[in-house]
């Protein structure tokens, strides 16, 4: 799937990809498609400069996570969240969508990216 990501982000996996759910033959919820459709698909994270330089924070940064649930299910959707990582590794939720279409989370990636590379994530959150 076509992301425009704005400078400062790093991409830690991706497995977001311009396809359908496809049913497996035989099966009722299992999809042939899987690897496509699991708990891990996508996640970015925002970098930081250091010394002019950029690198990718452990924490007291934002992550943009995307996954799959039910992993690997017919009948699931996908779940994208926005989250803060802080000092002590723990996560706060800022933003979440639910979606079944790939084209609306990919919308909502683009926004949230944008809005958070202009500190704007009150404006929107």
């Amino acid at each position: 799937m076509r992301l425009k990501i704005p400078a400062g982000y790093a991409i830690a996996f991706n497995k977001f990809h311009d396809v359908d759910p496809i049913l497996a033959d035989g099966e009722n919820d299992f999809l042939s498609n899987w690897y496509y459709f699991t708990e891990d698909i996508l996640m970015i994270k925002k970098l930081d400069i250091v010394d002019g330089r950029h690198v990718i924070p452990e924490t007291n940064t934002f992550i943009v996570d995307l996954g799959w649930y039910p992993d690997s299910s017919f009948t699931g959707e996908y779940k994208l969240v926005l989250v803060e990582v802080h000092e002590d590794e723990s996560w706060n939720e800022i933003k979440s969508l639910r979606s079944k279409s790939r084209f609306e989370v990919r919308d909502a990636i683009e926004i949230w990216l944008r809005l958070l590379n202009n500190n704007q994530l009150d404006d929107e959150f």
